[in-house]
């Protein structure tokens, strides 16, 4: 049972306060996007950040006199592409690197008291149609990752041996701008899309064996009712549930436009609303984060006149500002793991001048 907090990352200039100033300069427009990836990750001690460049992209360390360029390895990441989704453990580093025409899959290794690149980035040229991608390692170690294009969702494998051509996992053509997410579940890898043509929620299992073409039949996670939007994110919880957090495509004041999803290791789902549309404004782009038996929810809310980054103890609850800016916020990033014991439980967000600010949860998530 994980506690429940609200969070919402507000966007639009905040007025009559103070002004967040940007913890990372990137040159690059809503660096800390898309909707289903996870830019940080927390390993040796440190946060780390995997974040777009104008020349491909860059890695980011947090140290005590604030965030650092790991400039070494500008030279292995220059070209290839920059919205990241990253998977890492104590000691190496996987991303999916996205643009609108390739994938590119490339790795960082630990090694003498930093990171390293590990071996050559595999690279994807794909002809346009790409929105955003996401990564995970399956129990037996292998990669996965899993895309939209075309109105299909698609997985590739890859191990010490190479990847495989692409495998289609939907069945019927979803919306042009439809997106999907990998998990890995504890005995295998999971797709979880959006389908806004049938405004359905489909989930997939894969087999668990060594065919990356043989997967179980589909699942229906939620259907009719404006339950499909093209934003997800996803944490797993070390029992095995499987949460969610979507958009839907509702869109009227008063109801809510936002979903929290659960999947229980026994196949069950349970779908929550949550987050009124107002007059004033609605909330889009939500995460979820896990971190010492609390659930985090945050998300971007657009407003007409003020916007920052809040955090709610609860539905009933008033919100408190988490950070302010002058400039346009959205985006809001996090941990793919659960956040780390005894350390400070960073986010990320970003405006549309290449800023990149920083938020802390830790004081509420602390019991």
């Amino acid at each position: 049972m994980h506690r429940l907090i609200l969070a919402a990352s507000m966007v639009l200039a905040a007025c009559g306060n103070p002004a967040a100033s940007p913890v990372i300069r990137t040159g690059v427009p809503n660096a800390t996007q898309d909707k289903p990836q996870s830019k940080l990750w927390f390993a040796q001690g440190s946060w780390w950040a995997w974040l777009p460049d104008p020349e491909g992209s860059a890695i980011w360390r947090r140290t005590p006199q604030g965030w650092e360029r790991q400039q070494p390895l500008d030279a292995a990441l220059r070209g290839l592409p920059g919205q990241a989704d990253v998977w890492a453990d104590e000691g190496s580093v996987r991303a999916v690197l996205v643009d609108r025409n390739r994938l590119a899959v490339a790795g960082l290794r630990w090694t003498d008291g930093r990171y390293a690149p590990d071996g050559p980035a595999a690279e994807f040229n794909l002809d346009g149609g790409l929105e955003t991608a996401t990564i995970a390692r399956d129990p037996g170690g292998r990669w996965w990752i899993a895309y939209g294009r075309d109105r299909r969702m698609w997985v590739r494998a890859g191990d010490a041996d190479g990847w495989t051509e692409p495998v289609q996992i939907s069945e019927a053509p979803a919306a042009e701008d439809d997106i999907c997410a990998i998990v890995a579940l504890p005995d295998r890898v999971a797709v979880l899309w959006s389908d806004q043509a049938a405004d359905t929620v489909y989930f997939r299992r894969h087999s668990g064996g060594p065919d990356a073409g043989a997967w179980e039949p589909i699942e229906i996670a939620d259907a009719g009712g404006g339950t499909a939007d093209d934003h997800i994110n996803t944490a797993l919880a070390p029992d095995g549930t499987l949460y969610v957090a979507m958009k839907n495509s509702v869109d009227r004041v008063g109801l809510p436009q936002l979903v929290l999803r659960q999947r229980y290791p026994d196949g069950r789902w349970v779908n929550r609303p949550y987050g009124l549309r107002t007059e004033d404004g609605e909330p889009s782009r939500p995460i979820v984060l896990l971190g010492g038996g609390d659930l985090f929810l945050l998300h971007s809310f657009y407003g007409r006149e003020r916007g920052w980054v809040e955090w709610q103890p609860g539905h009933e609850m008033a919100a408190q500002p988490l950070i302010e800016a002058a400039q346009r916020v959205n985006n809001v990033t996090g941990s793919k793991a659960n956040l780390p014991e005894g350390q400070p439980w960073i986010v990320l967000a970003s405006d549309r001048e290449g800023d990149v600010y920083e938020a802390t949860l830790r004081p509420y998530g602390a019991r």
